[in-house]
């Protein structure tokens, strides 16, 4: 009895959905296109057989699919290259009246790799300055999932007139460096990236390259602040270090002088010094002993002593006969001998 009944109402069902298509099982409203089919389920629909191409193909030809449909020209016939794909693979209905049915998330998998790589057969080109100048050849910057994000863009597509005419994509920055700089981008940046660039600072006039402070902010330690902005002392122009820092051009660094900065240099000016510090000297005799060799200024003691050989003594500042010191006479007066 219970299989009776189980029979009986499946044949109802059955048959509710034979005689009342469009009440029982239409998921949605129809386009506006096809609403001329009014409740007939079937002129697309096969029962239990789904929506064969030869239902859609009835009315729409594949020769004719696509005609004034895409971008208002040529016909995008494409769809001859489908072969046995079904259309809803593509394209869905029963979405509303004013559904787009052109395109239902179209997978580019689906077409010969020629009409994938032509992608002007369906897209228009875009017509800005940037893609004015590029063949068309999409598949270089962009995918077939979407426009953007687009790959890492291959300058190699520019023409050689257009690689150096940086600014016609580029903005071109505001700051003080750039204001100045007149030459081409492609002096200092490369086109795989604007960082790291690679300044080339013989693009800068004779005086602006003496005014390294201009682009480079002073380093802020002690030693620097007491240099001024004599940085070509030291550094060179290709990079900042290493450095080319020589003491010996004001005192030679020798095996008794090789001591920590703060010995000599007490205060963080680096251009005062004092050597008293470790030499066991009084000013007055060390003024007593200078005096009697004709040296009265003994407040730069490198201006005459270089290093700590005895021997390395420059006759500077005294007040000796003819400008040399009573030392300098004696010695010469011992050649005589």
């Amino acid at each position: 009895m219970k299989k009776l009944i189980f029979l009986a109402l499946v044949g109802v069902f059955i048959g509710l959905v034979w005689l009342f298509p469009h009440s029982m099982l239409e998921p949605g409203e129809l386009s506006e296109g096809h609403q001329r089919t009014g409740n007939d389920c079937f002129s697309c629909h096969q029962p239990f057989a789904g929506l064969p191409n030869s239902k859609c193909i009835a009315c729409h030809a594949v020769a004719d699919i696509g005609r004034d449909t895409l971008l208002d020209a040529q016909p995008t016939l494409f769809h001859e290259a489908l072969g046995i794909l079904e259309c809803v693979a593509c394209h869905s209905e029963h979405t509303g009246r004013n559904a787009d049915l052109t395109m239902g998330g179209f997978e580019h998998g689906l077409v010969p790799t020629a009409i994938v790589e032509d992608c002007n057969r369906c897209h228009a080109k875009p017509t800005d300055a940037l893609h004015n100048p590029l063949p068309n050849k999409c598949a270089a910057c962009h995918y077939t999932q979407a426009w953007k994000p687009a790959r890492e863009f291959d300058h190699a597509l520019l023409s050689a007139a257009s690689k150096e005419d940086c600014a016609s994509c580029h903005q071109r920055p505001a700051d003080a460096l750039h204001e100045r700089i007149k030459g081409n981008c492609a002096s200092c940046h490369s086109t795989r990236a604007w960082k790291p660039a690679t300044f080339d600072h013989t693009v800068l006039s004779s005086a602006e390259k003496s005014q390294c402070a201009a682009c480079h902010q002073p380093p802020a330690d002690a030693f620097h602040r007491g240099a001024k902005d004599n940085c070509a002392s030291c550094h060179e122009t290709n990079a900042w270090s290493p450095s080319t820092f020589d003491h010996s051009r004001y005192f030679r660094l020798d095996g008794d002088h090789n001591a920590k900065c703060a010995t000599c240099h007490r205060t963080k000016d680096y251009s005062t010094y004092t050597c008293y510090g470790c030499h066991e000297h009084t000013l007055r005799n060390i003024l007593s002993e200078h005096r009697e060799e004709g040296f009265t200024n003994i407040t730069d003691c490198v201006r005459c002593h270089r290093s700590g050989d005895e021997d390395d003594i420059r006759r500077d500042g005294r007040s000796g006969p003819d400008g040399k010191g009573a030392r300098a006479t004696q010695g010469r007066e011992k050649d005589d001998d």
